[in-house]
């Protein structure tokens, strides 16, 4: 299970836009745009995430938030965010930033969270709200990345975790449809915290291109305690080990009870580098290597086998990386 990541990022201009409905009377800035090629080997399974997102549908502050409830007095969500497609919001700064949650809409000033945000986001907390990924936004409604198409036992198949498994999406006369499910699954989520396999059964290396809006603010994702979770880089370029900030909410020890960060070696045999955070010293550790690997890269999409309880990890924007 391995994936090679080609970082080739174009940054566009920030734009200022001024104050609308859309944007809750305030002005709001749209983060760069880029695009970045994944190359997905044959024969393997190819971990890897999207990384870019696309524009921000909505923003301002919020005023209130409950249990599963946030408002925006200021806001026309039913006008900026249509009912025909599933939408996330993004705390970008104050008490709760980097959490995210997907959300509908209750009417224009008020929006239903699809979790209880109440005991870590406050009033004056900024927000932003995009549009949730679809395998077909991704990859093309009619499969213009160019996966293999085929029965569910010969196409390419895209993993796309959960949280009770795997919805397994392949395309086939036309459409994209999902293993076990006898609709079409064009509009299947892919959330931007997540990452995702893709099992290509074709014979040649495919590269596909991924285009979007960065994430320019630090983010937090859910970790379950004794598995492994998929998880987004978030960033479309090299973050180091030491730079992601994942030290902070991660579990210490050794190789046999830190959580440890799995990581595509990028030798094409569809292995695995291993990393954790070595309570004796403090280091970044890589298991069978010597020496501090806190300035290894991370690839677009990790795993993370939480040895212990359930948490939440955040993703940094290194200090570095003016964005």
């Amino acid at each position: 299970m391995k994936t090679r990541t080609l970082s080739i990022l174009t940054i566009a201009a920030s734009v200022g836009l001024t104050a609308s409905p859309l944007f809750a009377q305030a002005t709001a800035v749209t983060p760069p745009v880029g695009y970045r090629t994944e190359a997905v080997l044959p024969g393997i399974f190819n971990l890897l995430s999207p990384d870019l997102s696309g524009p921000v549908a909505a923003a301002g502050a919020l005023e209130a938030i409950g249990a599963n409830t946030a408002t925006d007095n200021e806001a026309d969500f039913v006008t900026s965010l249509p009912g025909t497609v599933s939408y996330t919001m993004k705390i970008t700064s104050g008490a709760g930033e980097g959490l995210n949650t997907t959300v509908t809409v209750t009417n224009a000033t008020t929006l239903a969270t699809a979790d209880d945000l109440s005991a870590m986001v406050v009033a004056g907390d900024t927000y932003e709200i995009r549009a949730t990924p679809t395998v077909s936004s991704l990859f093309g409604a009619a499969n213009e990345a160019g996966l293999l198409a085929g029965p569910s036992t010969t196409a390419d198949l895209i993993w796309i975790p959960t949280g009770a498994g795997f919805a397994q999406v392949y395309y086939n006369n036309g459409a994209w449809r999902k293993v076990g499910s006898l609709g079409v699954a064009a509009n299947e989520p892919v959330y931007f915290t997540d990452g995702i396999f893709i099992q290509r059964r074709g014979a040649t290396t495919l590269n596909i291109v991924f285009t979007g809006h960065v994430q320019n603010t630090k983010t937090k994702a859910a970790v379950d305690g004794g598995v492994f979770n998929y998880l987004s880089r978030v960033l479309p370029v090299g973050v180091s080990l030491a730079d992601s900030g994942l030290a902070n909410n991660l579990m210490t020890g050794n190789s046999t009870t830190a959580d440890i960060v799995w990581v595509p070696n990028g030798t094409g045999d569809g292995g695995y580098k291993q990393y954790y955070i070595n309570s004796a010293n403090g280091f970044w550790t890589q298991i069978g290597a010597l020496g501090n690997k806190g300035g290894d890269l991370l690839s677009s999409g990790l795993l993370i086998q939480r040895r212990g309880g359930s948490t939440m990890v955040t993703l940094e924007i290194p200090a570095t990386l003016d964005l």
